[in-house]
Order: C-alpha cells, then sequence, then structure tokens
C-alpha cells in the first residue's frame, strides 16, 4: 500500500511599485491587486503564507488605506501571515554600499515591529540578485533565511528534482537558510487549469521524503489587465485557487518560511546570479542574441535538461555597463553617500541620507524588455531623491566651501567638474567631450540632462520600422561638438545616418583652468583633435568655456582654431539634449516668438537667436539665446516599447542642435556664443 505524505505549499507573494510610479497606478494597484488579495486571505483563515510588502508599498497603504493594514495586522497577529523583510525602499544590494544594506534591513525590520509587532526572520531578494557574500549581510541584520531562483541551484549541480527543501549556505562563519523558487510553478499557478495543478500536487505526495513547493509570486501576476471584465475573471481565478487548496488540505498543507526553516538541511554554496532570464538581459545586445538562440536550441533537445541549468548569462552589475544613463545615477548617488558620510550625526545627515535610500529603489538600474532604466519618469523620481540629498548637503556646507569643485565624481580615475549657484548645479565630464551630464535645477529637484540613448535591444523583433530599430553610437549629454559635412541635413540626425567628420563627441578634453569669483564660476576645457576625411587627418582645436553665474545663467563660449595648412569647410553643431519628460504635453513646451510647440515635434528654423521653454509642473522657465544667429533643428528621441502584439514609442528626451557654418583658413579661429538662464516660473 502506497502511502501518500501531504506536500507543504510555502507560498510567498511579493507587493511592490517602482517609487515614482505615477499615483493612480498606486491607486489602482492598492485596490485591484492587493485588496482582493487580503480579501481572499481572510476569508481563509487556515491558509496561511508569507507576504512581502516593499516600505514604498506600505507607506502608500499607511497613508492612504489604514483599512488594508488593520486588514493584514489582524491575520499577522493571528499567525496566518508572516511578514519578510528586505531593504525598505527594494535596493538591490549589489547597488548600493554596505552600510546602506545594513540601513534599509533596519529600517524594514523597525517598521514591521511599530506596525504589525512582528520581527522579520526572512528577507524578500528583488530579482533574485545574489552575491554570496550577502549571507554576512544578513546574519548581521538577525535574518535567518532568503529565496532564491532555483536557476542558481541548478548552476551548481542540483537537479530540480531535489529542490523540494531548503539548503542552508555560508559565507566565512555565517550562515542563512535559502528557499529554492519553484519557477515554472510560480508563473503557471492558479493560472493553469485546476485539474493539471492537482496531478502536480498528486506526484510528489507519492515521494519518500517531505516535499515542499515555494511559490514566489508578483501581486500584479493576480491582475492581468487594468479592464473590468479582465479584473473579474482574474478575481474568480484567485478565488477558485483558495477553494481548491481549502478541499486539498489533506494532501496540501500550507506553511509560512519561518515554521518551515528549522531543520538540518544540506549545505550549498551558490555563484553570483539573479533570475535565470536576467542573466541574459544584462549582456551586451549581440552577445544576448547569441545567447537566446544557444538556449533555444538546447530547448530542442530531448535532454536539455542536462546542460541548460549550466548555461549562465551575465551578471546583474553588468546592467551598469549596458546602460551609461544607470551608471550615471548610481555614479551621483556614491558620491553623495561618500560626501554625506564627511556629515555629522544629526538632522541634515538624516534627511539627506533617507533620501539616498529612497534613490536605491532598484527598478530604475535595468531594463528587460519593458520599463526600467528606459522609463523616463522612473530616472526623474531617482533624480529628484538625489538632488534633494544634494541639497541637504549643500545646506550644510559652509561659505568658505567652494561652489566649483574638481573631482572624480564617476569613479573613472578622471576629475569631473561641479558648478553651483542659487538655482543650479552642472555636472561637467571632460574625459566625455567635455559634455555636461546633468544640469539641474534646484527648486524643483529636476535633471534637466536625464535623457536616454537609443539601442538596439535584442528583443526587438522583425515587425519593429526599420526607421525606429536606430543605435546612437554616443550617449546622449548637452554641448557635444560635432563637425559634419556641410550637406548634413536634420533627417541624417534624427535617422543617426550622418557623416562625422570629427573627433571630438566622446573623446577626452583637458581642463585648461577653473576658477570661481564673485558668484561665477568658470571652467575652460580643450581638445586639440582633428577632423578625418578620406586617408586624411586635419587637426583642429576646439575650446570650451563654461561659465555659470547667479543665480542661474550658463554662458557657453566656443574658441575654434584651424591650425592645419589646408582650409576647413563644414558645419559646426552643438547638439543639446534635454529633456521637460513629456513630448506632447500642453504644460511643458518650447516657445518661439509668440508660437507654442510640444517637446515632441521636430522642426527646423533658420536663422533664429533666441527661444525658450516652460514646464508649468516643474516651475521652470528656460531662456535660450545665441550671440549669432543659426539654424536650429529640434526632434524627440523615441525609443520602442512592445505594447502587446504591437510597437509602441517612448519619449526620452529632445535634442537641440545649433547649426553654424565653418569656414576657417589655416590659421584662423572664430567664437561662438550660447546663453541659457533658469528662472522659476
Amino acid at each position: 500500500m502506497v502511502r501518500i505524505k501531504p506536500v507543504t505549499l510555502l507560498w510567498v507573494v511579493h507587493f511592490h511599485q517602482p517609487l515614482g510610479n505615477f499615483s493612480e497606478v498606486f491607486v489602482r494597484y492598492a485596490n485591484d491587486t492587493v485588496r482582493p488579495f487580503l480579501a481572499n486571505l481572510d476569508a481563509n483563515p487556515s491558509i496561511k503564507v508569507s507576504l512581502h510588502f516593499s516600505g514604498v508599498i506600505f507607506s502608500h497603504l499607511k497613508k492612504h488605506h489604514k483599512d488594508l493594514m488593520e486588514q493584514l495586522a489582524v491575520m499577522v497577529a493571528r499567525d496566518q501571515v508572516e511578514l519578510l523583510g528586505g531593504g525598505f525602499y527594494e535596493p538591490i544590494f549589489s547597488l548600493i554600499p554596505p552600510s546602506d544594506i545594513e540601513a534599509q534591513l533596519r529600517m524594514m525590520s523597525d517598521w514591521l515591529e511599530d506596525e504589525f509587532h512582528t520581527t522579520p526572520r526572512g528577507v524578500w531578494l528583488p530579482e533574485s540578485v545574489w552575491e554570496p557574500h550577502f549571507v554576512s549581510f544578513l546574519h548581521k541584520a538577525g535574518i535567518a533565511y532568503a529565496l532564491l531562483d532555483e536557476s542558481l541551484f541548478t548552476a551548481v549541480g542540483w537537479k530540480r528534482a531535489q529542490l523540494f527543501h531548503p539548503f542552508r549556505t555560508q559565507y566565512l562563519n555565517d550562515q542563512v537558510t535559502i528557499f529554492p523558487i519553484h519557477r515554472q510553478w510560480s508563473k503557471q499557478i492558479p493560472l493553469q487549469n485546476m485539474r493539471d495543478i492537482r496531478a502536480a500536487f498528486t506526484q510528489l505526495t507519492h515521494r519518500q521524503e517531505q516535499q515542499m513547493v515555494i511559490l514566489a509570486q508578483n501581486g500584479e501576476q493576480f491582475t492581468s489587465s487594468s479592464e473590468l471584465n479582465q479584473i473579474k475573471q482574474d478575481q474568480e481565478i484567485m478565488a477558485e485557487w483558495f477553494r481548491h487548496l481549502i478541499h486539498e488540505q489533506g494532501s496540501i498543507q500550507t506553511s509560512t518560511l519561518h515554521h518551515a526553516s528549522s531543520g538540518r538541511w544540506p549545505l550549498t554554496y551558490l555563484p553570483s546570479g539573479s533570475m535565470a532570464d536576467l542573466e541574459s538581459h544584462s549582456m551586451v545586445s549581440t552577445a544576448e542574441r547569441g545567447f537566446i538562440e544557444v538556449r533555444s536550441e538546447l530547448h530542442k533537445r530531448f535532454d536539455s535538461d542536462r546542460f541548460v541549468g549550466y548555461l549562465r548569462g551575465g551578471t546583474w552589475l553588468n546592467f551598469f555597463a549596458k546602460y551609461g544613463e544607470a551608471r550615471l545615477m548610481q555614479n551621483k548617488l556614491l558620491w553623495l553617500y561618500n560626501q554625506i558620510q564627511l556629515l555629522p550625526q544629526g538632522g541634515t545627515r538624516e534627511e539627506a541620507e533617507e533620501r539616498i535610500w529612497a534613490a536605491e529603489e532598484h527598478s530604475a538600474y535595468w531594463h528587460a524588455e519593458t520599463g526600467g532604466v528606459y522609463s523616463n519618469y522612473l530616472r526623474d523620481a531617482v533624480y529628484q531623491r538625489l538632488i534633494e540629498a544634494e541639497k541637504f548637503l549643500l545646506a550644510d556646507q559652509s561659505e568658505s566651501d567652494p561652489p566649483l569643485v574638481q573631482t572624480d565624481y564617476n569613479g573613472d580615475g578622471d576629475d569631473e567638474v561641479l558648478l553651483r549657484t542659487e538655482l543650479c548645479g552642472l555636472v561637467a565630464v571632460p574625459n566625455y567631450g567635455g559634455s555636461l551630464c546633468e544640469f539641474n535645477f534646484w527648486p524643483s529637484d529636476y535633471n534637466l540632462a536625464n535623457t536616454f540613448r537609443r539601442r538596439q535591444e535584442a528583443y526587438f523583433t522583425s515587425d519593429l520600422p526599420i526607421n525606429r530599430n536606430i543605435e546612437d553610437w554616443h550617449e546622449r549629454r548637452m554641448f557635444q561638438d560635432h563637425f559634419v559635412p556641410p550637406q548634413t541635413n536634420l533627417t541624417q540626425f534624427q535617422q543617426g545616418t550622418f557623416v562625422e567628420h570629427g573627433d571630438f563627441i566622446n573623446q577626452p578634453y583637458e581642463i585648461v583652468r577653473g576658477q570661481y569669483a564673485q558668484g561665477t564660476c568658470s571652467i575652460t576645457l580643450e581638445r586639440q583633435g582633428g577632423l578625418y576625411f578620406t586617408g586624411e587627418r586635419r587637426p583642429l582645436t576646439c575650446q570650451k568655456n563654461y561659465t555659470l553665474n547667479s543665480p542661474g545663467q550658463l554662458d557657453v563660449t566656443y574658441n575654434i582654431s584651424n591650425p592645419a595648412t589646408l582650409p576647413t569647410d563644414c558645419l559646426f553643431i552643438s547638439e543639446i539634449n534635454y529633456t521637460l519628460l513629456d513630448g506632447h504635453s500642453s504644460d511643458r513646451r518650447i516657445i518661439l516668438d509668440q508660437r507654442q510647440i510640444s517637446c515632441g515635434e521636430t522642426l527646423e528654423i533658420k536663422n533664429i537667436s533666441s527661444w525658450r521653454l516652460e514646464d508649468t509642473t516643474r516651475k521652470l522657465r528656460w531662456i535660450w539665446s545665441l550671440h549669432l544667429p543659426a539654424t536650429l533643428w529640434h526632434f524627440p528621441i523615441m525609443t520602442p516599447s512592445r505594447i502587446g502584439n504591437s510597437w509602441g514609442e517612448n519619449y526620452q528626451g529632445s535634442v537641440f542642435l545649433v547649426v553654424w557654418p565653418l569656414k576657417l583658413e589655416s590659421g584662423k579661429s572664430l567664437e561662438h556664443h550660447v546663453t541659457c538662464v533658469v528662472e522659476v516660473l
């Protein structure tokens, strides 16, 4: 007679929304995702679960949905729900300094103790990003267990059939328990037919050893659409799953991670990694395409399970190499972190630190196929918190601290230059074309240089129109210097097909001098570069001076000289990438004479000497003027985004191209001046 052993179901559900998401998204998420789930759980008190709410969601629920907090507290008190800890603002620990890991874990632990009178013993690790040394951080914080993607276990030789129980892992003398997440089951339940689910569990009941099924799911998995009919259908699927668990209590026993973690489990040491899908997305696109092809070919084999588990992609940290825009945010975060460590303990430091912790929310620092670093409003949310922290830092400085700072801001071994006044702060990067990577408007915590480079991603399929599958060959910054043929046109710049003669865009400029006097910061950069023609290089020198005057006027002066023996005849174009976050909003606009134009329009205007931008949502007026009239080109930077079975577009910013003819005889030079002024609207 076959003895049937009940299967232990460890059901973990995670609730989170990125910091900076729209307020209506939070409201819809609370009402359409959190509320029905908790209602089903409350109506079935015999079903035990482990839940994780990020601090972002907890903060929203406490402010706007106190009834849900109270309902959750009742279920925690009756030991039906275990609340997991983690970083309060949902950071990925690889992204942040060790002391911030400890602070974020402590902040979440304190929150749970204050609000629910419970101390977390387990943690949720976003995207299963794992480094072996995390064990020590978790152990020090009093954490006993965590969940990780099953691919990390199969990578070191464990078979999927062996992953129905926890494991121990160690780093030095510290130890935690780790639960392997059953990825396929987590994706299929409860959406799969209940008959198939029952059959899968029945097979496990016939095994000799006690079996644990570990489901780790995102709350949004239970609300696949914002359409009312689909919401009702999703809620019925969820209700049916709860009914199934009640009906099958003889063979499926629900438990929490806490109750299941005790025991003598096998020891294993896992590699650095993350969810299997992310490991391919962090690779450079050409390698990612090859990786996907190899994986697809392996899956066609009848014995694919013998090989697929050992096929690994890139590390999560490689997103910082793949997306320079993510790296810029992290560079600013880490530089501010180091500066804040110099402050004495107290109010200013604590305020600045919390802004840094909020900016560590992980969503804006990576990308799979949707959202992430491609979402301009998520990047903006990060910059808002970082600029807030920087303002606290500046407020604590003495009058003797200079508003012009030359320092290795991004940790690349070369100096950058910070220029600041009452209204704005700039970051100049001599090593990358002498461009500006930040133009921060202090009054509304607004980085106007928060733009994005177009890329050809591995997931772009053949149905994407070719004129939208564009790869920019350089990062998009402010005041980048082009030297192009006289016949170059706007369309060529839009499509990225123009010919570049110069070697100035992404090459280093030297810092000639920097000075501060009477409310004015000034820095002069120079590159002794060249123009390249077929088989020939002609020297050309470009000197660029940034002068930032109080309260918010930036003067940019170009001095271009021709030391070559031959004359130069080309176009000089100053490329100015910027963002007002929305290409079609009437609240964000370009004003030319009396005409109002959206930031998403393409235009060419000849003989122009002034224009301005306004953003009423962020109280910004930005006035531009030229010493000598020029031709002005303008177009939006759009990136493809998959929407169902079709392709949409995301607005990433826009670009002004200030175009002057450049005709220089040998030994001659000329100057061009660009001025912009920021004001509170």
